[in-house]
């Protein structure tokens, strides 16, 4: 019965307007994307790999001496994704660069190429024509999937028989979805075609993958639409009125609930302005300056002549450690503010399946704020490895005192580190690299519950919407 039903809905959408509006805006849409994705992954990675060899090129004059190894900062710049076409993520408004050495990293700032004339908007990616055009595709396609049948008279005689309503609901569920697949797929393979194309873009095995999870969450999403569709459909008893209120519906779940978000986090919390931090940075190193005499004798003073009877050393090593380590947590304890706002705001907008869609896809995808955090994670790794190196090339150097910590004045003067030159083949290189398939969903997991919840929510409403359906 249920083949039946399918059969005769498929049959309809097929040759119906809309179904070929959709199907070639669809087309236009995700062919548009692949286009204007490959012209930019191809500048944004001949600017990347230039600055990478710039930094190489920097960190190989640094290596004639070892000390000079230690403060040397390095400007990191976040990678190019190539699953950017699925999901950009804002990747354009984020940071882009973290500057280091290996005692500390800076705050992360963008530097890198943007879209300065229309900052704020996104760019044509598969999951923005997902939620924005597709998800009112697919209501536009179950509107009028009860109502309608009520209207024209058909949906009395079907249930006149022996079919049961469970039968109807699940015929007309699948049909949306078998007919929404169509433009979808067909959309989704054009923009992979133009993708691959490009000698720029290579797509690993483990992307394809993760490309294979984000067409599974946009299935999830349309669904979710769809249902949510013949919910409405089942509630009222004309086409028209359906259609009104999925329109407000969409907009405020589309548009109002992701800007809402944006705006309650904004007024839910304050950002710390510059000066804020920098007054926060002062007594952090004010308060180590005041406990000095904990760390050792005379451990702030700091003369030229190393045999200074001023001069400790140890002492200021560890002093100076304190001081550097109090200033980290600062600026770390900042960043982790920043991302608590970015949170919150998803957070509270997370009643719309779209803003679930757009987070889970991110984080498979790893774009968008996702990137920024373990980029960070990443080069926190590397200067630690960046430390270990340094400490073993300096236990070669008899002549050095083999304190490394974070004041070049002492590194230079003191020979605090050893002066000698090393293999820059031996020194270790940053790496960007991508999270497997299994980080990427644990990341993503919560969200993903979320969207299935959603769907179970809406099918049960609409099932049990149904069966109270008046359908005289």
């Amino acid at each position: 019965m249920v083949r039946q039903i399918l059969r005769k809905e498929i049959l309809e959408n097929l040759l119906s307007l809309r179904f070929i509006l959709s199907l070639l805006l669809a087309i236009s849409l995700f062919a548009a994307s692949g286009f204007v994705f490959v012209k930019r992954y191809e500048k944004q990675s001949q600017d990347y790999w230039k600055k990478i060899n710039e930094n190489l090129t920097s960190l190989s004059e640094q290596s004639k001496q070892l000390y000079q190894l230690a403060f040397y900062k390095q400007g990191i710049y976040k990678a190019p994704r190539p699953l950017t076409f699925c999901v950009e993520g804002f990747e354009k408004s984020l940071p882009d660069c973290i500057r280091f050495d290996a005692f500390t990293s800076d705050l992360p700032e963008v530097r890198g190429q943007g879209n300065f004339v229309l900052p704020h908007f996104s760019d044509i990616d598969w999951v923005f024509i997902i939620s924005l055009i597709l998800s009112f595709v697919a209501l536009v396609f179950t509107y009028d999937s009860i109502c309608g049948e009520k209207e024209a008279g058909t949906l009395s005689l079907m249930l006149a028989g022996t079919v049961p309503r469970y039968a109807v609901l699940l015929g007309k569920y699948s049909a949306a979805m078998l007919t929404l697949g169509i433009p979808l797929c067909l959309g989704l393979f054009v923009s992979l075609i133009i993708v691959i194309s490009s000698k720029e873009i290579v797509i690993s095995p483990g992307e394809w993958l993760k490309i294979f999870t984000v067409v599974l969450l946009s299935f999830l999403c349309l669904s979710s639409f769809v249902l949510l569709g013949m919910f409405v459909s089942s509630r009222t008893a004309h086409s028209a009125n359906s259609m009104v209120i999925l329109l407000l519906v969409w907009v405020g779940l589309v548009i109002l609930m992701p800007s809402l978000g944006r705006i309650a986090s904004d007024l839910s919390s304050r950002n710390t302005t510059q000066v804020e931090l920098h007054r926060k940075l002062d007594e952090a190193s004010k308060q180590i300056s005041d406990d000095a005499d904990k760390f050792g004798e005379n451990a702030s003073s700091m003369a030229t002549d190393l045999k200074s009877p001023m001069n400790n050393p140890p002492a200021h090593a560890r002093y100076v450690t304190a001081q550097m380590n109090a200033k980290n947590q600062v600026l770390d304890e900042h960043h982790r503010e920043m991302l608590a706002q970015v949170s919150t705001g998803r957070n509270l907008a997370c009643l719309s399946p779209v803003v679930i869609y757009q987070r889970a896809s991110e984080a498979i995808a790893g774009t968008g704020i996702n990137h920024c955090v373990d980029l960070r994670r990443q080069i926190e790794r590397y200067q630690d490895d960046l430390k270990q190196y340094m400490r073993g090339e300096d236990a070669k150097d008899p002549d050095s005192l083999h304190l490394i910590f974070p004041e070049e004045q002492c590194a230079r003067s003191w020979k605090t580190i050893s002066h000698k030159p090393v293999d820059f083949a031996t020194v270790p290189k940053f790496q960007e690299r991508d999270l497997a398939l299994g980080q990427s969903l644990k990341l993503a997991i919560w969200d993903i519950g979320l969207l299935v919840l959603f769907n179970l929510v809406l099918f049960a409403a609409a099932f049990v919407s149904f069966l109270r359906y008046d359908v005289r």
